[in-house]
């Protein structure tokens, strides 16, 4: 009920986009996390942490260049986000072919940390697949320009996101605490920062909630 008002209230000026953006990253970082918990080295426990978030990295930059330039809310998710030179820039990061040569390349050379790096990352666009609708990405560029637009969003109340969003943020909470407590110690680590990645988002929704 929490999550729905939230959603309900933030479906103002893009809001919703942004608050949902920061909500899914750390659910990114939550699933690679469970699938390498045993991981026992603080570089292969980064390199999965930055690869869940890699795809996400250039959504990060264009959403602060164009607050930057002074671009509203509204234009930055309605308009903006939606241009082909951005849609190029988020694709390239979210392609899977250009992330299995690059993983190719990393066991070519017998490169762990690069290979978890790209697994995480893989595993981040798979699940990405299926839940974006009018906004997803090309996961197949340059192969292909298909865009699989899904019935189900993450964060659009207009496509089940009042359902998903939730869904997504207690199973991911509680797969983070369940790594923080069965994981190795740098796995365990990385659940912190995603655990804080979370409570930062939503103490900034709830600030925003309470100045509006």
């Amino acid at each position: 009920m929490f999550m729905e008002m939230l959603l309900t209230k933030f479906w103002l000026d893009g809001v919703p986009r942004r608050i949902g953006n920061r909500l899914n990253t750390p659910a990114h970082m939550a699933v690679s996390l469970l699938i390498w918990k045993k991981e026992a080295s603080w570089k292969d426990a980064v390199a999965v942490t930055t690869g869940a978030i890699l795809p996400d990295v250039t959504m990060f930059l264009f959403y602060g260049y164009q607050k930057l330039i002074g671009s509203s809310e509204g234009d930055i998710w309605g308009q903006l986000y939606f241009l082909d030179h951005w849609q190029y820039f988020f694709d390239v990061f979210n392609s899977i072919p250009i992330a299995l040569v690059l993983l190719s390349v990393a066991t070519w050379f017998s490169c762990r940390w690069g290979q978890l790096l790209m697994l995480s990352a893989i595993v981040h666009m798979l699940f990405d697949l299926p839940l974006h609708h009018d906004d997803g990405h090309r996961h197949f560029l340059p192969i292909s320009n298909w865009r699989f637009e899904s019935p189900v969003s993450y964060w659009d109340p207009k496509h089940f996101g009042m359902i998903v969003a939730p869904m997504e943020f207690v199973l991911s909470v509680c797969a983070l605490i369940y790594v923080s407590r069965t994981g190795t110690e740098p796995i365990r680590k990385m659940t912190y920062v995603a655990l804080s990645i979370y409570g930062a988002a939503i103490m900034a929704a709830l600030a925003y909630f309470a100045l509006r």
